[in-house]
């Protein structure tokens, strides 16, 4: 089952409140429900103020050019180093040393980052990383981060870069019929062909073990600009195992492992694979909140480079992901005009399983893309539902993406729920929400793929099990198609369940 949202927040004092379960009972036990009546009358007499359902407490505390939880960042830092520090990591934020945090600052609306006043950002103890069209990467310091959204000309809005996901990678030689075209010499010799990902831990080992060759090209891109490396510190192992399935299944290929870590290294990893002569990239990446699914390239998202590659010659080949399950996706409805979505007539909260020590990411966005001034919220309630352990409150006013988010760092195993709350918009909007590690109840499998699966300019690639190859279907958590604009995706799909 999944819950019912049971609190509001009462504007005169911020506290939240119990409401009251909204429950349908069986007449048939009339004596029972007769009690049952009396007794709710009684409550809800005492709780009548906490019932003001279309009554939110104004989000005065957030800044109109920062993302809530920077916004929240720097009020924790300004109590203390170590409660800011801990907020950080609750909320899976990456501080560096001299308490910076790296961030996006977006354009004013059609001006470029020339725009942005980089001499007094500088000032303000910012280092200034990248930049592409409207979006400037830098490390500011936290406890600047309101005093640079005011002061510094040029800037619209300042959020956290966006984080990829890993999907999910696969081999099968035997089965799509690879092994017969390297029997015939077809493979892949003197194609160039990228792997583009966030982690490549173990590759001297990989080589060494003979999963890799010895020629392979390793690339930074996460830095100012992309430079050779040999990957010393990685953590993560995804990028060297979809670099091992591309060996396996053409082994006369050079391969290009190329590390980004947000969008702007993504096209910088782009730019590095056109100026190389590299025909194919394979990008076993999503991400989430850079558009709405429906092929749109905004502010170098995935989608633009994506299509930039391929319109400069390049095979750009996409896991469409693993979402079927992690996906939900509906019209906003409030059927009872408390300003909270209903997931169904009598519950207003997706629910979330999670164990202890795991993260919870969510990302919600609607369709009223670029920007915006209609307002909707985000909130995560803990397994007893008693408080609101994370929430994100970005201000849409005009000027700021439809977007999002919530990363929270589980302490207790137990049932998470999600709430949608209409804060201030003049239609009801069709919302999609994605999880990045856990599944949800309910899920919505259609249109359940991540970005840059829906670009025009993308091959995406679906999974089947090892087991049913022949046959079908595909796999229960594969994402699915079709793009919100009505394209058919995945356009090919491959095995997994596999070594």
């Amino acid at each position: 089952m999944y819950g019912q949202l049971p609190f509001l927040i009462d504007p005169q004092n911020h506290k939240e409140k119990k409401a009251v379960y909204r429950k349908k009972y069986d007449g048939s036990l009339a004596i029972f429900n007769l009690m049952i009546i009396l007794m709710l009358t009684i409550f809800y007499a005492s709780v009548a103020e906490a019932q003001r359902l279309d009554i939110f407490p104004e989000k005065a505390r957030i800044h109109p050019k920062l993302e809530s939880v920077l916004t929240e960042l720097q009020e924790e830092y300004e109590k203390n180093t170590v409660t800011g520090q801990e907020f950080a990591m609750k909320r899976d934020i990456r501080v560096k040393d001299q308490d910076k945090v790296t961030v996006f600052l977006i354009s004013e609306i059609g001006q470029t980052t020339d725009a942005i006043d980089k001499k007094l950002l500088r000032a303000y103890g910012a280092n200034i990383i990248k930049s592409a069209d409207n979006v400037l990467k830098a490390d500011v310091p936290i406890n600047r981060l309101q005093q640079i959204a005011d002061k510094v000309k040029g800037i619209s809005y300042i959020r956290l870069p966006d984080r990829p996901v890993p999907l999910t990678q696969s081999q099968g030689v035997s089965l799509t019929g690879a092994s017969s075209y390297q029997s015939a010499g077809y493979t892949g010799s003197g194609v160039k062909v990228a792997v583009i990902d966030g982690d490549f831990a173990g590759l001297s080992s990989t080589i060494s073990n003979g999963e890799l060759p010895s020629n392979v090209v390793m690339v930074d891109c996460t830095g100012v600009s992309c430079i050779s490396t040999t990957f010393p510190s990685e953590t993560g192992k995804h990028g060297t195992g979809v670099a091992e399935v591309v060996y396996d299944m053409a082994p006369g290929a050079q391969l290009y492992l190329i590390k980004m870590d947000d969008r702007l290294d993504l096209k910088d990893a782009k730019d590095y694979c056109i100026s190389n002569g590299i025909k194919i990239i394979n990008h076993s990446v999503g991400w989430n909140n850079t558009n709405f699914y429906s092929g749109e390239c905004y502010n170098v998202n995935p989608v633009c480079t994506a299509d930039n590659a391929y319109a400069n010659g390049i095979l750009w080949v996409n896991a469409i992901g693993n979402d079927a399950k992690r996906h939900y996706e509906a019209t906003f409805t409030d059927s009872d005009g408390d300003g909270w979505h209903n997931i169904s007539a009598n519950y207003e909260t997706i629910n979330i399983s999670a164990t202890a020590g795991e993260t919870i990411k969510v990302a919600l966005t609607w369709n009223a893309w670029p920007t915006t001034n209609q307002d909707y919220d985000l909130y995560l309630y803990d397994s007893s539902l008693n408080s609101s352990v994370a929430r994100s409150e970005n201000l849409q006013t005009g000027t700021q993406s439809p977007t999002e988010s919530i990363s929270y760092s589980v302490p207790s195993t137990g049932t998470y729920y999600l709430s949608i709350y209409k804060y201030s918009a003049t239609s009801n909007h069709q919302l999609e929400v994605y999880s990045a590690n856990h599944d949800l109840t309910p899920a919505v499998a259609s249109s359940s793929f991540s970005n840059p699966a829906d670009a025009r300019g993308v091959m995406a690639v679906g999974a089947i099990d090892y087991w049913y190859w022949t046959t079908g279907p595909q796999e229960s958590f594969s994402s699915q198609g079709p793009t919100n604009d009505g394209r058919t995706k995945p356009e090919i799909s491959g095995p997994d369940y596999v070594s």
